[in-house]
C-alpha cells in the first residue's frame, strides 16, 4: 500500500508491529540496493525484535539456537510532585456542590412561607383631591392648582425576607402587629379606618362650610382617635368610642371635655359615659386619672380627642367626597382646603400643587397624625415643593421630616386652618377669595 503523499505517518509495517519497516530503493548510481543507515542503538533494538519474529535466515544447518538477547532495560523516573495534592474526585464535587443548593433553596423557600408578627409602613401616594368631590347644587370653580392627600400603604406581616429587606430601608418603619391593630383583627382594623374617615370626610366638610360662612357644624360628642399607651384610657376604651359626658356633664366639643380633666387631679375617679361605635350604645364606665405629663398636677385620661360631628342640616346644596378604599382620618385638612378651593373663585394654592396632612376638628385645629415620614418620601420622590404638616408632631419628628424631605421640598408645620390659608397666602394663592365669599354668603347671618 502506497503511502499519501501529505501524510505526516508512516504506513502500517507488513512485517508486523515489532519491526520498523524500512523502505530500500536503488542507488543513485543504479549498483544496488542502498539502506537507510542505522544507529548503533536502533541495530540493536532491530536485532533483538527479529529474533524472536524468526527472521534470521542465515544460520547454518544443525546450529545451535539462537540466544535470544534480553530487550534493552528501559528506566523510568517518576516525575517530582510540583502542586497540591489531587482535587476531590468529580462525583464528590457535585454531591457537595448538589448539596449546597438544596440547603440554599429550602431557606429561601422557608423565608418566603413564614411571616412575622410585624407591621411595615412604607410610602403610598400623593393624589389629588379635587377629582374626588361630588359637589351638587351650588357653583363650582375648578382649579389648575392641587391640593394633594397623602397615604401610608401598610404591609401585614411580611415575610422573612420581606423583613429584614425592609430593615436596610430608611423610608419604611417596621413595628409590632400589635402597635397598629390593637385586638381587632386585620378586617376589624380596616372596617374602623373606613369609619375614621368617614367621620374625617363630614367634618372637613363641614368647616370649609363654617369657613365660608354657612351654619354648618354641631357637635355632639368626642371620639377616641387615639389611645396614649400606659395610661388609664389605654386599659378603659377603644378606638373610636366616643364620650358624651363625664359625670352627668355633656362633652359636646373636645374642649368642653379637656375643660371638665383639667379640673381634676391625678388619681381622681371619673364617670365616663361612652358610646360604642360599631353598635352605638351606650355604657358607662369608672376611670381614675393619671397625672398629665405635660401640666403636672392635673389629670390626665390618656386620648387623643376628635368631635364627632353633624353637619348640612338645613342646606340646600350637598359636598360629598369620594374616597374610595382610603381609611383613617389623616385627610381632613386636604379636604377642607380642596372645598374652600372648589367652593371660590381664584386659586388658593396660586397654581401650584401643595400636599397636606393632618386630622382637622370642628373648631378648625389640625391634629397629628402617622406615618409622616413615609409620607414625606412619597411627595419628596413626586417633586412637590410644599408639604403642609401638623405642628403638634413635636420638634422631634419634625427634624426627622424636613431631614427626610431633602433640599427640595419645603415643610410648614401649622396649628390651625387659619394657619394653613396664611401659608397658601405667602405662595401666592387666592386667600382673599375665601373671605370675600363669606362676607358675601346671605346664610353668614345665620
Amino acid at each position: 500500500m502506497e503511502s499519501d503523499a501529505d501524510s505526516l505517518t508512516e504506513p502500517p509495517d507488513p512485517r508486523g508491529s515489532w519491526s520498523r519497516w524500512r523502505r530500500r530503493r536503488t542507488s543513485v548510481d543504479g549498483s544496488g540496493p542502498d539502506v537507510a543507515p542505522v544507529s548503533p542503538a536502533q541495530a540493536q533494538q532491530d536485532a533483538w525484535v527479529a529474533s524472536w519474529a524468526g527472521w534470521q535466515q542465515d544460520d547454518p544447518p544443525g546450529a545451535p539456537p539462537p540466544v535470544r538477547p534480553s530487550p534493552p532495560a528501559i528506566t523510568t523516573t517518576p516525575a517530582a510532585s510540583t502542586g497540591p495534592s489531587p482535587d476531590p474526585p468529580r462525583n464528590v464535587r457535585r454531591w457537595l456542590a448538589g448539596g449546597l443548593a438544596g440547603v440554599v433553596a429550602i431557606g429561601i423557600a422557608t423565608g418566603l412561607l413564614i411571616e412575622v408578627p410585624y407591621v411595615a409602613l412604607v410610602p403610598g401616594t400623593a393624589r389629588d383631591t379635587e377629582p374626588l368631590l361630588e359637589v351638587a347644587g351650588v357653583d363650582e370653580y375648578p382649579s389648575d392648582g392641587e391640593v394633594l392627600f397623602t397615604t401610608v400603604r401598610v404591609r401585614q406581616r411580611p415575610n422573612v425576607w420581606e423583613y429584614l429587606w425592609l430593615g436596610f430601608d430608611d423610608d419604611a418603619t417596621v413595628v409590632p402587629e400589635e402597635d397598629i391593630l390593637g385586638d381587632r383583627t386585620p378586617e376589624e382594623n380596616r372596617q374602623f379606618n373606613l369609619s375614621l374617615m368617614s367621620d374625617s370626610k363630614q367634618v372637613a366638610v363641614a368647616v370649609a362650610l363654617e369657613q365660608l360662612g354657612y351654619d354648618a357644624i354641631t357637635t355632639d360628642g368626642v371620639v377616641v382617635h387615639r389611645l396614649v399607651p400606659d395610661t388609664p384610657a389605654e386599659a378603659a376604651l377603644e378606638l373610636g368610642d366616643t364620650i358624651v359626658a363625664i359625670d352627668g356633664q355633656a362633652t359636646v366639643a373636645t374642649a368642653t371635655l379637656v375643660e371638665i380633666l383639667g379640673s381634676q387631679a391625678p388619681g381622681d375617679e371619673i364617670e365616663l359615659t361612652v358610646e360604642d361605635l360599631t353598635s352605638g350604645e351606650s355604657e358607662t364606665i369608672v376611670v381614675a386619672l393619671a397625672e398629665n405629663p405635660e401640666n403636672p398636677g392635673a389629670g390626665f385620661l390618656g386620648i387623643e380627642p376628635a368631635d364627632r360631628v353633624r353637619y348640612g342640616t338645613g342646606l340646600d346644596f350637598t359636598v360629598e367626597i369620594d374616597s374610595g378604599s382610603v381609611g383613617g382620618p389623616s385627610a381632613g385638612l386636604a379636604f377642607t382646603l380642596a372645598v374652600l378651593d372648589q367652593l371660590t373663585e381664584g386659586e388658593l394654592t396660586g397654581g401650584s400643587k401643595v400636599a397636606v396632612t393632618g386630622t382637622i376638628q370642628a373648631d378648625g385645629s389640625v391634629g397629628r397624625v402617622g406615618g409622616v415620614l413615609q409620607k414625606t418620601a412619597a411627595v419628596r420622590d413626586l417633586g412637590v415643593d410644599v408639604f403642609i404638616v401638623p405642628a403638634g408632631l413635636g420638634s422631634d419628628e419634625l427634624d426627622a421630616i424636613m431631614d427626610r424631605a431633602g433640599d427640595h421640598l419645603t415643610i410648614v408645620p401649622v396649628d390651625n386652618l387659619d394657619d394653613a390659608l396664611s401659608a397658601l397666602g405667602e405662595l401666592g394663592g387666592d386667600v382673599g377669595a375665601v373671605e370675600e365669599f363669606a362676607a358675601l354668603n346671605p346664610a353668614a347671618s345665620g
